[in-house]
């Protein structure tokens, strides 16, 4: 039987990418900041696989954009003022029209600090997120955060303020936006227990936060909020939606192969972390093991801190 389970996992790990990511430059630096076109009207900043620090200045998660005659949707906006005042100046690239409305896929700071600098020139944008993430920033969390990234950013993120979302959803809702209807899904406990996807069914593209993740350890820089069997499922009803473009939370914007990578890297890692502890090895003793399963993925940035995540696998086996 273990050596069934684990070719099983061999398996899955050999299985080849369904397709290839959009011819998508992704940036190794805030210089290389770039507005790219998935499709028509529909755009995506692509931020750098790294953490939060001085350099970056917190640009280091995907911000979607939908363009129309009535003006702009953004799909998170950054993790500071500084991000998100660069990002409306890309958007001024292909448009003159005002922001209407910005959607939190979820409460981590990489996703909605930047609300900062659209507030500031939008007064009156909405600015969307599930209920959860709301309450959750309410109750001291926002705080947090921006603790956490005036730190790591060694201050280079000086004025960047509390914004937080103004319009609390549930998911299942459709949102009129700039002349545009936005499908809101929220499946439960996966990455965070506040994530929503955003459909933009006119152009058949989902804005799936960071559900799916490409070029990077799947939940590792924040393990302690994720649910990796509530993230598998979630990662599948994106794949069960009538979509053709997936906008990852961070790496490059794809077709199916980018959800399916993401699922992937979840399935081999819960399979492997529940197998090793069914053998009866502790967290810190199956590290490398695990890793070895996931080899596939050992070019993908935060790999070597693969423990982390395994630890917090560990307790949800457990």
């Amino acid at each position: 039987m273990k050596n069934i389970t684990r070719l099983v996992i061999l398996c899955l790990a050999v299985l080849s990418f369904a397709g290839h990511a959009h011819n998508v430059t992704l940036p190794k630096a805030i210089k290389d900041m770039s507005l790219q076109k998935v499709t028509d009207n529909v755009y995506v900043v692509h931020g750098i696989h790294a953490m939060p620090d001085k350099d970056n200045q917190a640009f280091i998660s995907n911000s979607g954009i939908v363009v129309s005659d009535e003006g702009v949707v953004i799909i998170d906006t950054g993790g500071s003022l500084q991000i998100g005042e660069m990002l409306l100046k890309k958007i001024t690239e292909v448009t003159d029209k005002p922001v209407i409305a910005v959607f939190n896929t979820h409460l981590h700071g990489d996703h909605w600090l930047g609300n900062a600098a659209i507030r500031k020139a939008y007064p009156d944008a909405r600015i969307y997120a599930h209920e959860r993430a709301i309450e959750r920033l309410q109750n001291g969390e926002a705080e947090q955060w921006l603790d956490i990234f005036m730190q790591a950013t060694d201050g280079t993120i000086e004025g960047t303020q509390i914004v937080l979302p103004d319009t609390a959803l549930k998911g299942g809702e459709t949102i009129e936006a700039a002349g545009k209807s936005f499908n809101i899904h929220h499946t439960g406990h996966a990455h965070t227990d506040n994530d929503i996807m955003i459909e933009y069914p006119q152009r058949k593209t989902l804005f799936a936060g960071d559900i799916v993740i490409y070029g990077s350890t799947v939940s590792g820089a924040r393990p302690e909020d994720f649910s990796a069997t509530g993230q598998i499922s979630a990662v599948e009803y994106a794949l069960e939606l009538p979509v053709d473009i997936y906008v990852p939370g961070h790496g490059p914007t794809g077709g199916r192969e980018i959800p399916e990578a993401t699922k992937r890297f979840l399935q081999i890692l819960y399979q492997s972390v529940q197998r090793y502890y069914d053998e009866g090895l502790a967290d810190f003793e199956m590290r490398d093991q695990v890793a070895d399963d996931l080899a596939e993925f050992s070019d993908w940035s935060g790999f070597d801190q693969i423990g982390r995540l395994v630890s917090f696998v560990y307790q949800q086996v457990e």
